[in-house]
């Protein structure tokens, strides 16, 4: 089953995005515009969480789509979705201006908050990940929305925590691990379930 992003007039498909970034890559501006109108929302809602402010969070969604227009050769469909690209495109360039802008300040993780917010992108993907990353103890959702929402190493984030450096990464390690084998096994069952219809 392929995941859609679902606006509140038009849904998309991974099949749609990838024809939008072929057509970016012969040149042609109007599947960028297309582009940016069916994602933006996401891609705006990803940077505000980090840069926690609304004009750096406008900037960044500018620069994310200049980027692709610029680098949407780089695009490997082998390697990433085209959501996944672009959202990770647009989560570092938030995270290289945050670094920027806030170098010397202490800075919290991203309010939990965020993760009750409305599914916009592949709702039964998001409602797996928020259930894996439910199962997780405390310590470790908040050192991966700290590793996340902010991008500090290990170092960085334990300092703030009031933890050793070895307790984060093992905190990290153990978190990513129960991650992956939960939502493989998600996977595992959906390829299972729909191979059968």
């Amino acid at each position: 089953m392929q995941p859609e992003i679902v606006t509140p007039n038009k849904t998309v498909t991974d099949n749609e995005l990838r024809a939008l970034l072929k057509q970016i890559d012969e040149g042609e501006q109007s599947a960028l515009m297309m582009l940016y109108d069916k994602t933006h929302r996401l891609v705006f809602g990803i940077v505000l969480k980090i840069l926690d402010d609304k004009a750096a969070a406008e900037e960044t969604l500018l620069d994310t789509y200049t980027q692709v227009w610029t680098q949407v050769g780089s695009y490997d469909p082998g390697l990433y979705g085209p959501l996944e690209w672009l959202t990770t495109i647009a989560r570092d360039r938030a995270i290289a201006k945050l670094h920027l802008s806030q170098r010397d300040k202490r800075r919290t993780p991203a309010s939990a908050a965020g993760l009750d917010s409305p599914a916009t992108v592949a709702p039964e993907q998001q409602k797996k990940a928020r259930s894996a990353l439910g199962s997780l103890l405390a310590a470790q959702q908040e050192i991966l929305q700290w590793a996340y929402y902010t991008g500090l190493s290990y170092g960085e984030i334990a300092a703030r925590m009031g933890k050793p450096t070895g307790a984060v990464k093992t905190h990290t390690r153990l978190a990513l691990t129960k991650l992956e084998g939960l939502l493989h096994t998600s996977s595992e069952k959906n390829s299972y379930t729909s191979g059968k219809s």
